[in-house]
């Protein structure tokens, strides 16, 4: 089924063609070779985003309240998460973070509490609310999610996760080597200030 599927499916344009198509008839000195696939992984991003934003509605979550409870059911366990771990996890600034955790304890799905290790720290746990939406929505969310991932055959969805991690690691060592070098910057400004 898939293999008759695959040409029809390669000789059709979707936006991108036309995108690029129109980029490059405009600006002929630029190669808009990228849209392939970095447009096409933008685009298929807000296509999920605006699909996961549907599904989650009727638990009364949207796509960035359930990135918070969802990564804390899967790394906080009872002990919950410092906010750093969070930052990390959701790929937010802190004032962001903080901001969807304040929402989050406004609603009872997470509450701040004391770091056991580290009395001067905290460290955010879901509520047994929170636990209890985190489950449900999860299990709607990996449905759904699922029938997605499934319009491609499970080779195609095997090759395509393996390019996505190249490209994903690509950026993750990127921010790791870079790390020290923004860390030493601010220490550096810090020391020039004091």
């Amino acid at each position: 089924m898939h293999t008759k599927q695959a040409p029809a499916l390669f000789a059709a344009r979707d936006m991108i063609d036309t995108f690029k198509e129109e980029w490059s008839s405009e600006r002929p000195d630029l190669d808009f070779t990228y849209l392939e696939t970095i447009g096409r992984i933008l685009r298929a991003s807000a296509h999920l985003r605006e699909h996961m934003d549907q599904w989650l509605a009727p638990f009364g979550l949207t796509w960035e309240m359930f990135d918070l409870v969802a990564s804390l059911r899967r790394s906080g366990g009872r002990g919950g998460m410092r906010p750093t771990e969070l930052y990390a996890a959701c790929m937010l600034s802190s004032g962001a973070t903080t901001n969807r955790i304040d929402r989050a304890e406004k609603l009872d799905y997470a509450v701040r509490k004391p770091d056991p290790d580290d009395g001067r720290a905290t460290r955010i746990a879901l509520t047994r609310r929170g636990r209890a939406l985190a489950e449900k929505a999860m299990t709607e969310h990996t449905a759904r999610a699922g029938v997605i991932a499934r319009r491609l055959t499970p080779s195609e969805q095997e090759q395509l996760a393996g390019l996505l991690r190249k490209l994903l690691l690509s950026f993750e060592t990127e921010d790791e080597d870079a790390a020290p070098v923004r860390k030493a910057a601010t220490n550096g400004r810090r020391a020039a200030a004091g």
